[in-house]
C-alpha cells in the first residue's frame, strides 16, 4: 500500500471521521415533509457512503459461459446444437451450467479487493491527485458521495500495480466525462510493460471501462452466466464519473476492445449532439409505454422535455437529471405515473431505491412489473446471447466500424448490457438526452419459479406438503365492513387496538369473549379450519391497521426483513428454516427458459462465480415463494386489513 494512504489514515486517526475537521460529508438538503405526488408512500431516502464495496481488476475469461456458447444453439434458447457433440449430460434437453460441470468446466475464483468507504473518503478529501477534494464530479454528487471513477482514482493512489495517466477533463473530452490511459501490472513483476497485456491492453490501455453488479443477498439465481448478469458484471455505455457507487456493489475495471470504446463514445457523442441541438435542454425524442393490453397500442410521447425533480437530494446536486426524471416529466405532462420504494428485500439485498410502479392505470405486482430501457435505438440489440455486432448497418447506426468476431463474442454476447442493465432509475444520471426510453410490462413469475399470488383474483391453493390435492383452500381478499353494516367495529378504545393477531388475546385460554365463549368464527366455507384475524376483520374492521400503498404482490418480499417484519402477525412475524434435504426448497433443479414446455421454470441458483450451487438451507418467513401461512396468507390477509387508499 502506498505511503500516501498511510499518511492520510494517520490524519484520520487524529481528526476523526465525525469531527469538525472539514472531512465530514455535509448533510444533504431534505425536502419538506409530506408525500410526493409521484410516490405511493412518504419516503425520503438518506443514502450514506459507508461500509464496503468490492473491486475486481482485469477481464474475466468466464469459461463456463464460453463452453455454453460453443455447445448450444444460441438462437434457440440453449438447446443442444443439432450438429454438435452430445453434451446434454443430464438429458433434460438444455445446455446449462450443470452440463458444463459434468464436462469438467468450472469458473475459477478470483481476487476481490475490498474497499473501505471511510478510508476512501478520508483520502480523497485531501485532493491527492488534483482532481477534487472528494468526488471528481462535485457538479453531480453532493459531498460524501462518489462515482466509479472516484474508486479508480483511489485504487491508483493506493496500489503500486495501477497507474492512471493522460487524464482528460469532462470539458476537454467533449463528452462530459473523464477519459484516461491506464496501466495495470497484471503479471505482478513490478514493471509496467507490454508483458502485462492479455487479449486487450493492460499496459497504457486506452480502452478501460467498467462492469458492475449489485448485492443480491442470498438470491443466487441472479448470479448466472450467459442467462443473466454473470460473474463479470454488467457492461454499460454510461459515463464512469457519473455512475454512483452504492455500498455493497461490485465493480470490475478492465480493458475492452477498441471497438467497444468506439461504440460507447458514439452513443455518448449522439447524446451530446442532441443536447446542443436543443439549446441545452434534455429532450427525449421518444418515450414509449407498452402494457400489452389486448387491442391497445403502445403509448408514445414525442419530444418530451425532461427536467430535474431532485428526488435523491441525499446523493445528487440540485438540477442533476436522472432516468427517473423522464417518467416524472411525463407525469407533469399528464400521464398517470407513480413510483414505489424498495427497501431491503427478503433475500437480504439492500435496495433502497424508487421503482416505477404504475403507468396509466397498470400497476406492478412484483413478479409482473414495469421494466425499462434507455439509449439510442441502434443499441437495443447490442447485447444479446447471439449478438452479431453489426454496427455498420442502418439498424446498427451506420457506424464506420467493423467488429472482430472474437471481440464481439467476448464483449457483447450476454443478455444484459448497454440498453438493459440492472440500475435503478433514481440513481442513473442522464444530463444529456438519450434517443429512446421504453417501459413495458414483463412477467418473471415463471422465470423465477414464483407462484402467482397477486391477490387480484380468487384462487385455490393446495396447502398439503406433498401437493397431492388433499388440502385445497380458497384464497381471497375480503372487503372490510362499514359503519352502516351494523357490526361492532373495533375502535381505539379496544384494549388490543393495533394488534393484528386477535388470537394473542382471544382464545380458549383467555378472554373468551363473544361467539359463545370459545367458538371463534372460522372461514370453513373456504376450507380453513383455524381462526384467521383477517377473517375476523370482515365483521369488526381492521383494528387500526394502516392503509396499504397500492401493491398487490406477495408482501413478504419487502416485509420479511429485520427492519420491516410485521409484529403481532402470528407465524408471519417469524422465520423458520427451510431445508433442501427435506424437500422444502423447491426451485433448485429448474432451468432459465421461459419457452420451455416444463410446468415450472426457474433460473438455476449459482455462486458468485456463476457455478451451479444448490440452495440447501434458507431462513425465511412462512410466507415465501415456497410456502404460505394458513392464518396470515400473503397477500390476501394483507390486502384485506391494509386496503389501498384511492
Amino acid at each position: 500500500m502506498k505511503k500516501l494512504l498511510t499518511s492520510v489514515l494517520l490524519i484520520g486517526l487524529v481528526t476523526g471521521c465525525d469531527s469538525d475537521s472539514g472531512s465530514t460529508p455535509e448533510k444533504p438538503v431534505v425536502p419538506e415533509s409530506g408525500k410526493s405526488k409521484y410516490l405511493t408512500m412518504d419516503i425520503k431516502p438518506a443514502a450514506k457512503f459507508t461500509g464496503e464495496f468490492y473491486v475486481k481488476l482485469g477481464r474475466y475469461d468466464d469459461p463456463v459461459t464460453h463452453w455454453i456458447h460453443d455447445n448450444s444453439d444460441l438462437d434457440n434458447k440453449d438447446r443442444p446444437k443439432a450438429d454438435g457433440p452430445d453434451v446434454d449430460f443430464n438429458n433434460d434437453g438444455w445446455i446449462d451450467e450443470r452440463d458444463a460441470h459434468a464436462a469438467g468446466v468450472y469458473n475459477p475464483e478470483e481476487v476481490t479487493i475490498k474497499i473501505d468507504a471511510a478510508q476512501m473518503h478520508q483520502l480523497l478529501m485531501t485532493n491527492p491527485d488534483g482532481l477534487g477534494a472528494g468526488t471528481a464530479r462535485p457538479d453531480i454528487f453532493v459531498p460524501g458521495h462518489y462515482s466509479v471513477f472516484d474508486a479508480l482514482r483511489y485504487l491508483a493512489l493506493t496500489r503500486d500495480d495501477l497507474k492512471l495517466d493522460a487524464i482528460t477533463s469532462p470539458e476537454e473530452s467533449g463528452r462530459d466525462t473523464y477519459e484516461f490511459v491506464l496501466s495495470w501490472d497484471s503479471n505482478g513483476d513490478g514493471v509496467f510493460d507490454e508483458q502485462d497485456n492479455d487479449v486487450y491492453a493492460n499496459f497504457q490501455g486506452k480502452d478501460w471501462h467498467f462492469r458492475s453488479k449489485y448485492d443480491g443477498g442470498e438470491f443466487r439465481k441472479i448470479d448466472s452466466t450467459i442467462s443473466g448478469i454473470g460473474p463479470q458484471g454488467e457492461l454499460t455505455y454510461s459515463r464512469m464519473d457519473q455512475f454512483w457507487i452504492q455500498p455493497g456493489m461490485t465493480i470490475r475495471f478492465q480493458p475492452f476492445s477498441p471497438e467497444m470504446t468506439a461504440r460507447r463514445r458514439w452513443a455518448q457523442d449522439r447524446e451530446m449532439a442532441r443536447f446542443e441541438e436543443a439549446g441545452g435542454k434534455v429532450i427525449v425524442p421518444t418515450l414509449m409505454f407498452n402494457n400489452f393490453k389486448e387491442n391497445e397500442q403502445p403509448k408514445v410521447i414525442s419530444n418530451l422535455e425532461v427536467t430535474a425533480h431532485n428526488m435523491r437530494p441525499d446523493i445528487f446536486q440540485p438540477g442533476v437529471i436522472t432516468k427517473m426524471d423522464v417518467f416524472l416529466s411525463a407525469a407533469d405532462a399528464g400521464q398517470d405515473i407513480l413510483f414505489n420504494y424498495w427497501p431491503t428485500l427478503s433475500t437480504g439485498a439492500k435496495i433502497e431505491h424508487f421503482a416505477l410502479f404504475r403507468v396509466n392505470g397498470v400497476a406492478s405486482d412484483v413478479g409482473r412489473g414495469w421494466t425499462t430501457g434507455y439509449g439510442e435505438k441502434a443499441i437495443i440489440k447490442d447485447f444479446t446471447r447471439n449478438s452479431r455486432c453489426d454496427f455498420s448497418s442502418p439498424e446498427g447506426g451506420n457506424m464506420d466500424l467493423v467488429v472482430d468476431p472474437e471481440h464481439c463474442r467476448i464483449d457483447w454476447r450476454t443478455n444484459f448490457g448497454g440498453w438493459a442493465v440492472h440500475v435503478m432509475s433514481d440513481v442513473w444520471v442522464m444530463n444529456q438526452p438519450v434517443e429512446y426510453v421504453y417501459a413495458e410490462i414483463k412477467s418473471h413469475y415463471k422465470v423465477w419459479g414464483m407462484p402467482e399470488y397477486s391477490g387480484k383474483e380468487i384462487m385455490e391453493r393446495d396447502f398439503s406438503k406433498a401437493e397431492d390435492g388433499s388440502d385445497i383452500m380458497t384464497l381471497q381478499v375480503f372487503e372490510l365492513p362499514s359503519e352502516q353494516d351494523g357490526t361492532p367495529l373495533l375502535r381505539e378504545t379496544h384494549f388490543g387496538w393495533g394488534i393484528a393477531d386477535c388470537t394473542e388475546c382471544h382464545n380458549e385460554q383467555k378472554q373468551p369473549q363473544g361467539h359463545g365463549g370459545h367458538n371463534w368464527p372460522v372461514n370453513s366455507s373456504d376450507g380453513f379450519d383455524e381462526t384467521q384475524p383477517y377473517y375476523c376483520a370482515t365483521c369488526h374492521g381492521s383494528n387500526g391497521a394502516p392503509a396499504g400503498h397500492g401493491e398487490t404482490a406477495r408482501c413478504f418480499w419487502c416485509h420479511d426483513t429485520k427492519e420491516n417484519r410485521p409484529l403481532h402477525h402470528g407465524d408471519a412475524s417469524t422465520q423458520r428454516r427451510y431445508q433442501a434435504s427435506k424437500g422444502e426448497v423447491k426451485s433448485n433443479p429448474y432451468i432459465y427458459n421461459t419457452n420451455s414446455p416444463k410446468k415450472e421454470l426457474n433460473a438455476l441458483p449459482r455462486d458468485s462465480m456463476g457455478n451451479y450451487e444448490e440452495y440447501t438451507d434458507l431462513m425465511s418467513s412462512v410466507n415465501s415463494d415456497w410456502d404460505m401461512s394458513r392464518v396470515f396468507p400473503d397477500p390476501y390477509s394483507c390486502m384485506t386489513c391494509h386496503p389501498s387508499q384511492g
